[in-house]
């Protein structure tokens, strides 16, 4: 009796540390999208004869997935803290104008690239230090500053697109940000580069730690000393950064740039966090889920028109895996639990 007894308490253990390790780095999350996305491959391999598996194809859809993960990792970890982010397309939008702007003047753009990463921060932190210090939804007031971001565009630009043939001038630059690497587009490396601090960031690292405390619960937070307002102005200030980046990615890779760009990415950047995993409630989510979250939402878009199903059908398709996922955390929330 007291050896099977043994044995029982023996499994329990090794039950709770195997609970506890996948909860840990959210691997069931992760394993389901991760299996999605093979699955879309594996489909859209047959639909599109092999057409969406060229070089071109692939290239443009890394380079798709690598803008919008950019920004889906960004606003991740402000889920992650309990916040929201509806500004990222006026952010990025402003920071590909200043860049444009400042170009146009005669800065060099490694300097103008570095003033739009400045703005990005500082537009976040305005985002991030209304929310906290007035206690206003950050829903609202990035709804407002979304708003009024994009006012000031349509101010300075007056509606008229601006050039950015920086390749022409400035070819360092455009390879730098928005070339090749051999066959890889650098902005995939740019999202491998941000992807792998932000995971040593949240996984290995105090402020990771006061990342999902203060989603989880902001009050016991603060009660442990952490300080909650710094926590979340930084989570938004990184957003900018990144949002800043991608903006800038775009009008090089593009070489123009219009009032609407970033129209839209807010939207998919939050849909791509919730399809990798990430509980709009706050303190659960990851990084590496918010990037497979990306890539079954660019397979699917791209998937579905090379298919010749149609670019309509692919917001009907996007609204039930959403729905689908949604579900699925919850069950796995209420497993956990």
């Amino acid at each position: 009796m007291n050896e099977q007894n043994s044995q029982k308490i023996v499994n329990i253990k090794n039950k709770n540390i195997f609970n506890n390790i996948f909860n840990r780095i959210g691997a069931v999350r992760e394993i389901i999208i991760f299996g999605l996305a093979i699955a879309l491959f594996i489909i859209f391999f047959f639909t599109t004869k092999g057409i969406m598996f060229s070089p071109e194809a692939l290239r443009i859809i890394f380079v798709a997935v690598s803008e919008l993960g950019l920004v889906a990792i960004g606003i991740t970890m402000l889920i992650i803290s309990g916040e929201f982010d509806l500004s990222v397309g006026s952010i990025s939008a402003m920071g590909a104008l200043l860049a444009a702007k400042l170009y146009q003047l005669g800065l060099n753009p490694f300097l103008a690239l570095v003033i739009a990463l400045i703005v990005g921060i500082v537009f976040g932190g305005f985002n991030g230090f209304i929310t906290v210090k007035f206690n206003v939804p950050s829903f609202i007031v990035t709804l407002a500053t979304m708003i009024g971001y994009r006012g000031l565009i349509y101010v300075i630009t007056e509606g008229v697109p601006i050039g950015f043939r920086v390749v022409d001038t400035h070819p360092a630059f455009h390879k730098f940000i928005a070339g090749e690497l051999g066959v890889i587009p650098v902005p995939l490396i740019w999202l491998v580069i941000a992807t792998i601090i932000l995971m040593l960031i949240l996984n290995f690292r105090r402020f990771g730690n006061h990342v999902y405390a203060v989603g989880g619960n902001q009050e016991t937070a603060r009660a442990m000393g952490i300080n909650t307002d710094k926590t979340k102005i930084i989570c938004f200030m990184a957003l900018g950064m990144l949002s800043a980046l991608v903006g800038v990615m775009r009008v090089t890779r593009v070489r123009s740039f219009h009032s609407l760009q970033g129209e839209g990415i807010a939207l998919m950047a939050i849909a791509a966090a919730v399809i990798g995993g990430t509980l709009l409630k706050g303190g659960v989510g990851t990084v590496l889920g918010a990037v497979l979250g990306t890539l079954v939402i660019v397979l699917l878009e791209y998937g579905l028109i090379m298919s010749g199903v149609g670019a309509y059908m692919y917001n009907l398709v996007l609204g039930a895996v959403i729905i689908v996922v949604v579900i699925l955390n919850n069950v796995i929330e209420q497993r956990r639990k």
